[in-house]
C-alpha cells in the first residue's frame, strides 16, 4: 500500500512543477488517457460522451506466489487444475456533463469466459505418472453496471485534478453453471455479486507536446453475497506519460500496479479439494503491468471530426499470486470515444 502512494504522490508533485510551462489542452489526442483508463477525464457542461471498449486477456501456465508450477505438481493435491483461461469483453459507456464541475459515467459489459481444464478423472491418491483428459468450461453474460461521478477538484488550463466516486451494481451473475450441472468455479462467474464502492483521484497535466498522468483508485465490496462469499478490496495505481506526434496522433507508455485480496468465504457448492480455482483464498494478489497505447482523433474540417480511436497493449513484468492461479501473459483493449454538446 505505502509503495504504491508515494509513488502516486512523486507523481503528482512532479506534474504541479511542470503545469507553469505546460500548453492549453485544446483538442489534441492525448488530452484523454491510455483507453486503459478509466474516469481520467470530465467534460464541460451539456456535453455527452458515448464510448466503447473490446478487451481481449490471455491466461495461461500456473505459478504460486512468484514460483512457476507444473501441471503434474498441482495434480498431486486436486482432481482437476486450469491451464489456461481466455477472456473476452464488450464494455459501452457514457458519459454527461450537468454542470462543468460534474460529470456522470455509467459502464456496463458484455463478457465471454473459457478456461481449460486437465485432469478428467477423480482419483484418491495423486502423483500421476499418465496423461490425464482435458476439459474446456465457458460463461457468457453481462457483467456489473458501475456508476461513477467524477468532481473537477481543481482545474487550469494545464492541470485538472479530479475525484472519482462511484459505485458497482451487482448484475453480473455469480450462479453459472457448467453442462454437468455443477457451479462452475469463481474466475468464471461474471460478477461479484456484492456492491461495491469505488472511490479514486485522477491528475492529469501537460507540457508543450507531452501529457502526464496519474490515478489512484479502489474497489471496496460491501457485503456477503447472496452464495456466501466476498471478494476482496482491490488497489491499484497508475501513471502515464504521451507524446503527441500530431494534431491527430499521441504515442504513450504507462505503468500499472494493482494488489487484490482473496475471497472472504466460501461457496458452499465449490469443493476446495477440486481444483485451485474452486479455492477462494487462492484469489487476489500483486501486479505491476507495463503497457504501450495510442491515441488517434480525427481532426476538424472532417465529417468524422471528434471520433476518437485508441488501443493498448499490456504485459506484465511482476506477478506475485496469492496461492495456486493462472499467470497473465497479455490483454488488449480496443476503443472508440465521442464526444458532443447537446
Amino acid at each position: 500500500m505505502k509503495l504504491h502512494i508515494n509513488l502516486l504522490t512523486v507523481l503528482l508533485l512532479s506534474l504541479t512543477l511542470n503545469a507553469a510551462y505546460a500548453d492549453p489542452p485544446n483538442s489534441r489526442p492525448d488530452s484523454h488517457a491510455p483507453i486503459g483508463v478509466m474516469g481520467d477525464h470530465g467534460h464541460k457542461i451539456g456535453e455527452m460522451m458515448f464510448s466503447y471498449r473490446f478487451m481481449a486477456m490471455d491466461m495461461r501456465g500456473l505459478q504460486s506466489g512468484t514460483t512457476s508450477l507444473e501441471t503434474t505438481d498441482v495434480l498431486k493435491d486436486f482432481m482437476i487444475t486450469p491451464t489456461q483461461m481466455e477472456m473476452r469483453m464488450h464494455t459501452i459507456g457514457v458519459m454527461f456533463a450537468p454542470h462543468d464541475k460534474i460529470t456522470l459515467m455509467a459502464m456496463t459489459g458484455y463478457q465471454q469466459r473459457n478456461m481449460e481444464m486437465e485432469g478428467a478423472h477423480h482419483h484418491k491418491g495423486g502423483h500421476h505418472e499418465h496423461p490425464v483428459g482435458t476439459h474446456e468450461m465457458s460463461s457468457a453474460g453481462i457483467g456489473d453496471v458501475k456508476l461513477e461521478s467524477l468532481l473537477t477538484v481543481w482545474k487550469t488550463d494545464h492541470l485538472n485534478l479530479i475525484g472519482n466516486v462511484g459505485i458497482s451494481l451487482p448484475t453480473g451473475s455469480i450462479a453459472q453453471t457448467g453442462v454437468d450441472g455443477n457451479v462452475l468455479p469463481y474466475p468464471m462467474q461474471l460478477g461479484s455479486g456484492s456492491f461495491e464502492g469505488r472511490p479514486g483521484i485522477t491528475l492529469f497535466g501537460y507540457h508543450r507536446n507531452w501529457s502526464y498522468g496519474s490515478q489512484l483508485c479502489g474497489t471496496f465490496p460491501l457485503h456477503i453475497n447472496a452464495n456466501e462469499y466476498r471478494y476482496g478490496t482491490t488497489v491499484t495505481a497508475t501513471v502515464w506519460s504521451a507524446r503527441r506526434l500530431s494534431n491527430w496522433l499521441s504515442l504513450s507508455g504507462r505503468l500499472l500496479f494493482s494488489h487484490s485480496g482473496h475471497i472472504t468465504g466460501t461457496h458452499p457448492d465449490l469443493s476446495p479439494n477440486m481444483s485451485p480455482s474452486h479455492r477462494s483464498d487462492f484469489r487476489g494478489g500483486t501486479r505491476l503491468d507495463v503497457a504501450v497505447s495510442s491515441n488517434l482523433i480525427v481532426p476538424s474540417g472532417n465529417p468524422l471530426a471528434g471520433q476518437r480511436l485508441a488501443v493498448e497493449f499490456q504485459m506484465p513484468i511482476y506477478q506475485n499470486l496469492t496461492g495456486t492461479q493462472l499467470k497473465n501473459r497479455w490483454r488488449l483493449i480496443v476503443g472508440w470515444q465521442y464526444a458532443f454538446r447537446l
